[in-house]
């Protein structure tokens, strides 16, 4: 634009709401009538109440937009529910020993797709007791009895009062099975 045409526009008097009937007939905007506008206000304040799905959270209304509050971290630093290593043993031992009573030989193919199905077992059902900040890890060794043995580290870092670990050992003529859940507390 020229400074003579922006000079030219700023000269001639337009009312408010010729401008504003021109800005929307531009952008092609239906404006709301007046029994649109109140069933959005009655669903607004229906919303600022209850939230969606049932939810305690309060909405503010900012011009025609909802405003969602933002919260601070709670910093909350315990559970509402801790890891319980004697029920996950049991959780364990019963997979395993569903899983794990029928093999009669071992068979490496077998046995690496046998793992992966009882790891996922056991996470489907720890993850059911909903330990609320935890990451659960599952770890499940099978190698055959054959006059060797077996030696398994794990390093990482661990909290004491709040992170725990279950394992199960299962053992027949010709497999020897171990199974360890590691529930890691986290923020």
């Amino acid at each position: 634009m020229s400074k003579h045409q922006s000079k030219q526009d700023a000269s001639v008097p337009v009312s408010k709401s010729k401008l504003w009937q021109s800005i929307v007939q531009r952008l092609s905007v239906r404006l709301p009538t007046d029994t649109e506008s109140q069933t959005k206000r009655k669903t607004l304040s229906k919303l600022s109440m209850i939230g969606f799905n049932g939810a305690g959270i309060l909405f503010h209304r900012r011009g025609d937009r909802l405003k969602i509050p933002r919260y601070q971290n709670t910093f909350r630093l315990e559970p509402f529910k801790a890891f319980h290593a004697a029920t996950v043993d049991k959780i364990v031992r019963d997979v395993m020993e569903i899983k794990l009573s029928a093999i009669t030989s071992y068979q490496p193919d077998q046995t690496s797709k046998l793992c992966l199905e009882i790891a996922s077992d056991v996470l489907k059902a720890v993850g059911k007791k909903d330990y609320d900040r935890y990451k659960i890890v599952t770890q499940v060794y099978i190698i055959q009895r054959f006059q060797q043995s077996m030696h398994a580290a794990f390093q990482c870092l661990w909290d004491v009062e709040r992170d725990n670990y279950s394992y199960h050992v299962f053992e027949n003529n010709h497999i020897y099975a171990w199974c360890c859940v590691f529930g890691v507390y986290y923020d």
